[in-house]
């Protein structure tokens, strides 16, 4: 199963808490910019930056599993 992060934009400050903690590199604050971005990593569901967020700007869902062909 795939995993994604979302951005809950109006909540979010922009203080990188959440890509610090991302252990598989899913999120990334670049310098320049004002909220995270995706990283070079995909996401695997592991909650670091839901549960370290202070501004509940971070949402994480499991994707449903495409149909097989």
């Amino acid at each position: 199963m795939a995993w994604e992060w979302r951005l809950i934009q109006n909540e979010c400050t922009g203080c990188g808490i959440c890509a610090d903690v991302c252990p598989h590199e899913a999120i990334s604050m670049p310098r320049e910019a004002a909220y995270p971005e995706p990283g070079p990593s995909f996401c695997i569901g592991c909650m670091a930056c839901v549960k370290q967020c202070p501004f509940d700007a971070i949402e994480v869902k499991q994707l449903t599993a495409l149909p097989a062909e």
